[in-house]
C-alpha cells in the first residue's frame, strides 16, 4: 500500500506541475487591468504613446454595437484632430455583412475584421460591444461593456478630459 500510495502522489505532483507549466504563461500574460498596457495588438501600436485610443470590439448584428458605432463616428469626427484615434475590431463572420454595416452607418474610422477571433482571448471579450480607452502614455484607462446613454455620457466626459491640455502648476 505504501509503494502504491507514493507512486500515486508522484503522479499527481507531476500532473499538477504540467498543468501549472501550461497555464502559468497564460496567467502571467493575461494581466488586463486599468492602468496596465493593453495586450499586444499591431493595429494600435503606431498610436500608443501619442494619442488617446478607443479600441472597440463589436459585431454588426448587435443593436448595441450599432448605436455605439454611430456614437464613435461622432467622437472620431469631433476629437480626431485633437488626438483621438478610434479603432474598431469586428467579429462578424462575413466580410460582406461588415462592409454593408460600415457603408450603411457611414463609418470612417479604422475597422479591422477579426473573423478568426484572435483578439477575443487576449482582450477577454465576453460581451459585445466592449470598448477600451487607452490613454496617451499607452495604458488602459477604462473598459466599457455594452452601450447605452450612461456609457455615452461617461465616455464623452472621459475623452474630453483625456484630451484637455494638461495644466502646469
Amino acid at each position: 500500500m505504501g509503494v502504491y500510495f507514493n507512486s500515486m502522489v508522484r503522479k499527481i505532483i507531476v500532473v499538477a506541475a504540467i498543468v501549472l507549466a501550461l497555464i502559468s504563461p497564460t496567467v502571467a500574460k493575461s494581466a488586463l487591468e486599468i492602468g496596465s498596457p493593453p495586450p499586444e495588438l499591431k493595429l494600435i501600436e503606431p498610436y500608443l504613446g501619442n494619442r488617446v485610443i478607443i479600441l472597440n470590439f463589436f459585431a454588426s448584428f448587435s443593436k448595441s454595437c450599432k448605436g455605439e458605432a454611430i456614437f464613435l463616428q461622432e467622437l472620431s469626427k469631433k476629437y480626431g484632430k485633437k488626438g483621438l484615434k478610434v479603432i474598431g475590431v469586428s467579429f462578424d463572420r462575413k466580410s460582406k455583412k461588415l462592409k454593408q454595416f460600415i457603408d450603411e452607418n457611414n463609418l470612417s474610422y479604422k475597422i479591422f475584421h477579426d473573423k478568426k477571433l484572435k483578439t477575443l482571448k487576449d482582450y477577454r471579450i465576453l460581451i459585445l460591444p466592449t470598448l477600451f480607452v487607452i490613454d496617451k502614455p499607452g495604458n488602459i484607462k477604462n473598459i466599457y461593456v455594452d452601450f447605452d446613454k450612461n456609457v455615452s455620457e461617461a465616455l464623452s466626459k472621459e475623452i474630453k478630459d483625456l484630451l484637455a491640455p494638461s495644466k502646469k502648476i
